[in-house]
């Protein structure tokens, strides 16, 4: 049977292993001799430790499983004991899906597959295989016939020293097949050399060889030299995940970097699976999200800045995935969980035996999320809040961005594109990254507009740091997509380039930009960069979902988007602005929830909802019944305004004041918006919005 059904097996017989005691209710402790008399109590069940099939001495204070008891009494590790007690129940535990050590007699060649299968090795690599590597397949070597080799000549004094200082016990060495090679040189230095003609090699070192696949394995030095302490031997084929298929059968997985550290998490009773390279991490989410598994990941790579890195990415990769995980800092104050097996056994088996139990047990109680998870969320939010738009006022009442999804909506004429877009660039200025996703909009009309402000800016003498061109006049961005302007354009431009920098992202829109393309293309940018942007979707209605998620009416097609979006705001921890337009029938009375009836779940999804309305709706005309043509002329009239009187109306807002408005002055000319701020926010400076002298 595989390891963790052995595991519970042997748990579950803890009975038939030690006899019974007097009142045959438990069992006689080997460690005390309770039970065999008559006073004594015995060990019984511990059902207020609330831990399936955990046992108590009420005579000697032991406390733990039989795994456990077998440990202590007859002085075993882990791997050893459970070997001891299947051994004692009559049955076998199968070997892991990498080659592992056999007897040759029962098993006439090595194998890609356990040698429980008695499969024939291939001869050559498989098809898939191939495709990945881009080689033909006679090139990928097969090193199975040399782990059984290496696996032999495990009893070598300097292999148990080295597996000694590792914390290893040679149980859990033969279990993976890991060996030694007193003379190894790299076979892929050697191949290198002869493709020369060079007769040249390597001094050979003493190595600890560590069986991944059979095209890969690991090779650590055994004698203390620091020089290419460990190789990776990829045979011409991939570098693979070390024990991979563990994530098919048992109930909770360790994710750790290293193959040590997953070896020390199994040297204690768990089991685990080491990445080999944080470089790792996505091959892993690319295996599960073909290949997903019933167990629930326990994240726990190096507390350094690279394993944290794979953490977090991990992290949000399962998210996406929608796998159970937590993450369980196990190797507590050292580096990996390795270190903190050979520094205190007895701390990490405890430690490693905490996390699975919560795991497993109750994967989201509170208090596994307070110790795993809080306060990790906590420093994550105050890095991510509180960021400030540029509009003094806004900022002021709204209490500044977070994460979350929020929605501005409007009817047109009203400048929704604009004001964001005014926003992205106010916030690239103040040093944040923002992605811009235009559905509608190409990017020459998007950076034409941010020329165009920042003259009219310049012109009004609101620019800080930059000499007031002499005689400027102002011209519109499609004055600008004419080519008018001359020299003043590039003025702009280098302006424009100095404040922002490259931190604004301006995506078009094409027929591949769904909301699968807009995720993964975020994913890939905080990956890339390591920094989470800002991200500004226009706009809603035109956003479609992946392919397969379609749904039958317009309404349902857009509910199911802006959850996405809700989604991917929530599982990246990242501000996500969409515009959303608003029903045709509401373009004559305030704005306010019965305009995004039709506009799917915008409603009780979203975090914030801003709405832009022409100001003039606030006017008795609008709070009377009918009375069409006089309100259509009087919209009318806004909308010709040059300068159009635009109130921005808060709907909805989790992180502060629920309901208020700001007032903005918005110029279509020189798609500009400034906002009208009183007493308070005048006396509160604005970062974005400077005075020249």
């Amino acid at each position: 049977m595989d390891r963790q059904t052995a595991i519970n097996e042997v748990r579950e017989s803890w009975k038939r292993l030690y006899p019974a005691d007097k009142k045959k209710r438990g069992i006689i402790c080997p460690l005390c001799g309770s039970g065999g008399g008559k006073n004594g109590t015995g060990i019984t069940g511990n059902r207020s430790h609330g831990k399936p099939n955990s046992l108590k001495c009420w005579s000697c204070d032991f406390s733990g499983d039989v795994i456990d008891l077998i440990m202590q009494d007859q002085g075993l590790s882990f791997n050893d004991a459970l070997q001891y007690a299947a051994g004692q129940l009559g049955f076998t535990i199968d070997r892991p899906t990498a080659p592992a050590r056999s007897d040759p007699k029962s098993t006439p060649k090595p194998t890609n597959e356990p040698r429980a299968n008695q499969e024939k090795a291939p001869e050559k690599t498989t098809p898939k295989q191939e495709q990945e590597t881009g080689k033909p397949a006679a090139e990928v070597a097969n090193y199975a016939e040399y782990y059984l080799e290496s696996n032999d000549r495990l009893t070598d004094p300097a292999a148990e020293k080295y597996l000694s200082f590792r914390g290893i016990s040679k149980t859990t060495a033969d279990y993976f097949c890991l060996g030694f090679d007193p003379h190894w040189i790299s076979p892929t230095v050697k191949k290198m050399q002869q493709e020369k003609g060079s007769s040249w090699t390597p001094d050979p070192t003493p190595r600890l060889i560590i069986p991944v696949s059979n095209n890969h394995y690991i090779a650590r030095r055994t004698d203390g030299g620091t020089e290419y302490a460990k190789m990776n031997e990829t045979g011409g084929g991939e570098a693979g995940i070390f024990n991979e298929q563990v994530l098919k059968d048992a109930e909770a997985v360790f994710i750790c970097e290293g193959v040590f550290d997953a070896l020390a998490i199994i040297e204690v009773g768990g089991n685990a699976l080491a990445l080999n390279s944080t470089s790792n991490a996505e091959k892993l989410l690319e295996h599960l999200a073909h290949t997903p598994t019933k167990a629930t990941l326990i994240l726990s790579l190096d507390n350094d800045t690279a394993g944290q890195r794979s953490q977090t990415q991990l992290a949000e990769g399962l998210k996406r995935l929608n796998i159970s995980y937590i993450t369980a800092n196990i190797a507590g104050k050292y580096k990996d969980a390795n270190e903190a097996l050979t520094s205190n056994r007895a701390a990490f088996k405890e430690s490693v035996e905490r996390a699975i139990y919560n795991t497993a047990a109750r994967p989201d109680n509170t208090a596994g999320y307070i110790d795993c998870f809080m306060e990790k969320e906590i420093l994550e939010l105050m890095e991510r809040s509180n960021i400030k738009t540029g509009f003094a006022e806004l900022d002021r009442q709204s209490g500044g961005l977070y994460p979350g999804l929020y929605v501005v909506a409007a009817t047109s004429s009203l400048g929704k594109t604009t004001f964001l877009h005014q926003i992205a660039d106010q916030l690239a200025t103040a040093g944040q990254e923002v992605i811009f996703f235009s559905l509608e909009q190409s990017r020459l009309e998007l950076v034409s507009k941010s020329l165009a402000r920042l003259l009219k800016q310049m012109q009004q003498g609101t620019i800080k740091g930059t000499e007031r061109p002499e005689g400027i006049t102002p011209v519109t961005s499609l004055e600008i997509r004419k080519g008018t302007g001359g020299a003043l354009i590039n003025i702009a431009a280098n302006e424009y380039k100095d404040r922002v920098k490259d931190r604004l992202s301006i995506v078009e829109g094409n027929f591949n930009c769904n909301i699968s393309f807009i995720g993964q293309y975020i994913r890939q940018y905080i990956n890339r960069t390591g920094s989470r942007p800002i991200v500004i979707i226009d706009y809603l209605q035109i956003l479609q979902p992946a392919a397969e998620d379609r749904r039958g009416t317009t309404k349902e097609t857009i509910d199911l988007a802006v959850t996405e979006l809700k989604r991917i705001s929530r599982e990246l921890n990242i501000t996500l602005f969409v515009v959303s337009s608003v029903n045709r029938t509401n373009y004559l009375s305030p704005i306010d929830f019965e305009s995004l009836k039709e506009s799917g779940g915008i409603e009780y999804t979203a975090d914030v909802i801003w709405g832009l309305q022409f100001n003039c709706i606030n006017e008795p005309l609008f709070a009377k019944e009918g009375n069409i043509k006089e309100k259509r002329d009087k919209i009318r009239q806004a909308k010709a305004s040059k300068t159009r009187d635009i109130e921005l109306v808060c709907l909805k807002n989790r992180y502060g004041i629920a309901s208020f408005s700001c007032l903005f002055d918005y110029m279509p000319e020189y798609d500009l918006f400034t906002q009208r701020t009183g007493k308070q926010a005048l006396a509160e400076e604005n970062p974005f919005t400077f005075r020249v002298e």
